[in-house]
């Protein structure tokens, strides 16, 4: 008879451990927990159900109908409504209905709104991570549940928790390399010109180019994680991770490392340019402009698409496919993020007659934004190949501990000084002009890609891809911001598009950094 008392006045009730917050890398919070309150009944202690369900749906903007279902069912707790306001709480609780009982629980609140929330990604209502580094770093982020004894009151008027408690315990925090200063300006400075050009979409990059810490990961268009009402994942998804694209133009700097590192041409090397057009097998290949003879070094700076595809001839298709693997290309970046594409690449053997030509220039491969940020980082780092990541540390009962990162050598420092120069001469003088910053060794490359078009079977002439992929050389660290920009209107070209963007971010970063080692220093 006791053991029969007890299962019907007691049940167990899992309690949530603190889910860990998440926080740039100056302590400010980008995900926490808040209090909240979930709604619970107890169906063999309610005696008019029709009316409890009529009245709880009333007030909870619940369906009468599925309430009605659970307060029928031979249970001895059911969830009402989860995660309810303080407000909606203490107005079910004046109604005193008989068998309805609340337990306060945690949501989870994002203070920043949108502010880094396609890399942030959600919670489910359970608290468990979707998607992002909520789900990456779940495991960590997640706390250990407790256990409570609920019981009835003696009047059987409320249903209260015991004192036989085994306490939840709370999860790890994750800090990030992200500043949110820089992301704020990475978001809005895509956006304006998202806006300005009316295009589809973009994404931005900053990354320490030493050490592979990125410190903004933005995307167009955001979202509020506090109010995801019915977006779906593909309306969520991390597209500087998850897109892949052909790059065009700035994936010349790919021929460049290796024709640099092969030592087969000089800066002053001529190479003719054909007038700007030249038959090549399957097609014939255009400039934008059009050229005769130019340097080794003009190539790059005039982006000459016929000067790429012959230095890329010169070495051969193994020696220059193997540069491609080299950088990072066609394989997964490490980044601790979900869902990143490794890109596209075609094994040399299966690369047509055409391909030879049109790859160097950015054709028939695929890439996605971080891969190139990686790729570019090579230039001012001294030749290695760094790891992107995004979490800098795991901390637990005030214990932090540093995540590790990679890194490989892949060029001798010599080789990436001179194709460093190059680059800084694209801006300095080249398609690359308005990422300039007076005073500043600015580097990168622009890219414009016309889109494939399925539907039509060749490459759209309305569609393009605006891209530029640029390096602050003269900074402590150096940085590498990309930029990509999906189906701009009025202007397609990456150095009018894409490279303004990588100016304002650039000039904001330079005084930002240097003005807080001053503020340091004093």
């Amino acid at each position: 008879f006791q053991r029969l008392a007890q299962n019907q006045h007691y049940r167990l009730v899992r309690l949530e451990g603190k889910r860990g917050d998440i926080l740039d890398r100056k302590g400010r919070i980008f995900a926490t927990g808040i209090n909240c309150y979930s709604v619970f009944a107890d169906p063999l202690l309610i005696n008019t159900q029709g009316l409890t369900a009529e009245i709880l749906a009333l007030n909870l903007d619940l369906p009468k109908e599925s309430l009605l279902l659970k307060l029928r069912k031979k249970k001895r707790f059911v969830w009402v409504k989860r995660k309810i306001s303080w407000e909606e709480k203490e107005k079910i609780k004046s109604l005193k209905l008989e068998g309805v009982g609340f337990i306060r629980e945690e949501k989870r609140f994002y203070p920043q709104a949108e502010l880094l929330s396609s890399a942030l990604g959600i919670v489910g209502r359970d608290n468990n991570g979707l998607e992002g580094l909520e789900s990456f770093y779940d495991s960590y982020l997640s706390g250990k549940e407790g256990l409570a004894r609920v019981l009835q009151d003696s009047a059987s008027r409320e249903i209260i928790l015991s004192s036989h408690i085994i306490t939840p315990q709370r999860g790890a925090d994750i800090i990030l390399t992200i500043d949110a200063q820089i992301q704020y300006w990475a978001e809005i400075y895509l956006e304006e010109a998202i806006e300005s050009f009316d295009a589809k979409e973009g994404g931005v990059v900053v990354m320490d180019a030493l050490s592979g810490e990125v410190l903004a990961l933005a995307n167009s268009p955001r979202f509020d994680p506090n109010n995801i009402g019915f977006l779906s994942s593909e309306d969520m998804r991390n597209r500087v991770v998850c897109d892949m694209f052909e790059p065009g133009s700035v994936f010349k700097a790919v021929a460049l490392l290796a024709a640099v590192n092969e030592n087969r041409f000089s800066d002053d090397d001529k190479i003719f340019c054909e007038n700007g057009e030249w038959k090549i097998p399957g097609t014939i290949l255009h400039d934008w402009k059009p050229y005769g003879e130019l340097t080794f070094k003009e190539v790059f700076m005039k982006s000459s698409n016929i000067g790429v595809a012959k230095i890329a001839k010169a070495l051969g298709v193994e020696t220059y496919s193997s540069y491609i693997e080299r950088l990072g290309f066609g394989r997964l970046t490490g980044i601790d993020l979900p869902r990143e594409t490794k890109g596209r690449v075609k094994p040399s053997n299966s690369w047509s007659k055409t391909s030879e030509y049109i790859m160097p220039i950015g054709q028939e491969i695929g890439v996605n934004l971080l891969q190139l940020s990686q790729a570019f980082a090579v230039f001012v780092n001294g030749g290695y190949l760094v790891e992107p990541h995004i979490g800098q540390s795991i901390c637990s009962r005030d214990i932090c501990n540093n995540l590790p990162f990679k890194k490989k050598v892949i060029f001798d420092p010599a080789v990436t000084e001179r194709a460093k120069d190059i680059l800084i001469a694209v801006v300095g003088e080249g398609t690359g002009k308005r990422a300039g910053i007076k005073g500043r060794k600015i580097g990168g490359k622009t890219g414009t890609a016309q889109k494939y078009d399925v539907q039509i079977g060749r490459y759209s002439p309305t569609k393009y891809r605006a891209t530029f992929i640029g390096f602050i050389a003269d900074l402590n660290p150096p940085l590498v911001i990309g930029v990509t920009v999906d189906e701009p209107k009025k202007s397609h070209f990456g150095g009018v598009v894409a490279a303004p963007v990588f100016n304002k971010i650039a000039e904001k970063v330079v005084m930002y950094i240097e003005g807080s080692k001053v503020l340091s220093k004093k």
